[in-house]
């Protein structure tokens, strides 16, 4: 479960082929990166909730014990939600695969 209360689904290559977004990984990375410059992606995944694809990524930032979780459109590129996740947070979800 994320912080935002609803089911992941982690991303396989193969769904990733096959959503319907016509935002790549590579373009939603760059997006979410515009939220916290400097930062590092640490995980990215793309996810459905409630019939919407989007991507998630969780990006540190150097300094910081805090991350930001960030969610961009999977269809518009449109960031959808920015979340700082503290490390107690951080710590009660599962790690994250490709």
């Amino acid at each position: 479960m994320s912080a935002f209360g609803i089911s992941s689904s982690v991303a396989s290559d193969k769904n990733e082929a096959k959503h319907s977004g016509k935002i790549t990984k590579a373009r939603a990375e760059r997006i979410a990166l515009t939220k916290v410059p400097g930062g590092t992606i640490r995980s990215a995944e793309l996810e459905t909730a409630r019939g919407q694809h989007f991507w998630s990524f969780y990006i540190a930032k150097p300094g910081s014990k805090n991350a930001k979780e960030i969610r961009v459109d999977a269809t518009s590129g449109q960031i959808l939600a920015v979340q700082t996740e503290r490390p107690e947070d951080q710590a009660e979800e599962p790690p994250k695969t490709r």
